[in-house]
């Protein structure tokens, strides 16, 4: 009867041992599946973090750009003019025809009288942009707008913009 009580007492002993260590595999595979899941929680609130800064970062950027927009059109006629003839100086190659924004038809028909050399010939319509114009050659066309040497512009400085602003 002692030597099976002895058993029995030994069997305890290994079934709780047993039964000990399941429980520490058990607690270590939860400790590790909500240290998993935290982990990625705080991996997504930080992206979604970084996410929404670089959106309202973006909205500033775009602000900045459209005030710079709303600046150019705000132009005085002279300075409009100066804009328009540097644009034309530079992507005229000749021969061409203006189509021109209705705002610079004036500057425009003068800017092209200035310039016989380039064989220009201003289009007796206009073109629907707020400012600038469309060179129209063989088989092309030159967007010389506002809004898109404005988008030259902030294709070339946007990073430079950026680091001004949040550097």
């Amino acid at each position: 009867m002692a030597e099976a009580e002895e058993i029995v007492r030994g069997i305890h002993r290994e079934s709780d041992k047993a039964v000990a260590a399941r429980k520490a595999e058990l607690l270590n595979q939860k400790e590790n599946a909500v240290n998993s899941l935290i982990s990625g929680y705080r991996t997504r609130a930080s992206l979604d973090g970084k996410k929404d800064a670089l959106g309202k970062k973006r909205a500033v950027i775009d602000a900045a750009f459209s005030r710079a927009y709303e600046a150019m059109q705000s132009l005085s006629a002279q300075e409009r003019k100066s804009v328009c003839e540097s644009m034309l100086k530079q992507h005229a190659e000749g021969g061409e025809t203006v189509l021109p924004a209705e705002a610079d038809r004036a500057a425009l028909t003068a800017l092209i009288a200035a310039m016989p050399e380039k064989k220009l010939t201003l289009s007796g319509k206009s073109a629907a942009i707020d400012g600038g114009f469309i060179l129209l050659g063989g088989g092309y066309e030159k967007d010389c707008s506002f809004r898109s040497l404005l988008a030259t512009v902030r294709d070339e400085e946007e990073t430079a913009v950026y680091q001004l602003l949040f550097a």
